[in-house]
């Protein structure tokens, strides 16, 4: 599996769809904020029908050579966002005619790069996915922490979500290494705990951890990002 590839997993692309899905050609049926995102330079990596804690939506990813920091205020200007942060990884929602986009916007795999997952759901969904509970990925909990929002993709197995937490970065990525390993989780190659992006394989199963400051949040915590892929996808 190259580099790109296991990124594309990381960022929900485990979500494949299959090809000839009419959402995967044409990307402007999602809507302005997908169509924001390629005009900013993002790649289409994959889109999907998922479900936000519980309630159905349209997820799209796109990678970007560019770093959060860098990438957030653009973002701010091209989608309707105001309440996007600055720099680092943000998480936002705007709500209008009846429809709601939400971006989180995540560090790439490198110093310079980004991804971003756009989900798009009617405003009845999104008011019913605010008032459920999120879930952890089976067994992948962070301690201490309770997801305020996740993802699932029932027909390929792969499950999102994110929580914030008080432990800095590096102390969260420390944290849910020892949890992993402690479980018999490996670290994918290059084999190192980064706060930025790290892959763990256990069996069929792949899980992608991620930890970086909550820009929009002025407490300084921390947003903490899981997803676990099982099995291979149909």
């Amino acid at each position: 599996m190259n580099h790109r590839l296991l990124l594309a997993l990381c960022a929900l692309l485990a979500c494949a769809w299959p090809a000839a899905d009419a959402h995967a050609a044409v990307f402007m049926r999602l809507g302005r904020g997908a169509q924001a995102l390629e005009q900013l330079g993002g790649t289409l990596l994959q889109n999907a029908d998922v479900r936000i804690n519980g309630q159905p939506g349209k997820l799209a990813v796109y990678g970007f050579d560019v770093a959060p920091a860098s990438l957030a205020p653009d973002l701010r200007k091209a989608v309707p966002l105001p309440e996007l942060g600055t720099s680092g990884a943000s998480l936002a929602t705007h709500v209008a005619n009846g429809q709601a986009t939400t971006l989180l916007l995540l560090p790439g795999a490198g110093p310079h790069s980004s991804v971003a997952i756009l989900i798009e759901q009617s405003a009845d969904a999104y008011r019913k996915t605010r008032e459920a509970p999120a879930a952890w990925p089976g067994g992948l909990a962070y301690p201490g922490a309770s997801p305020f929002f996740s993802a699932e993709n029932e027909q390929t197995h792969t499950t999102l979500a994110v929580a914030t937490t008080a432990d800095t970065p590096g102390a969260a990525a420390d944290r849910m290494d020892t949890v992993l390993t402690g479980s018999g989780w490996s670290r994918v190659p290059p084999q190192t705990a980064t706060p930025g992006l790290t892959l763990y394989s256990h069996g069929n199963r792949i899980c992608a951890f991620s930890a970086s400051a909550a820009a929009d949040d002025p407490g300084g915590k921390t947003r903490i990002t899981v997803l676990q892929r099982l099995g291979v996808t149909p």
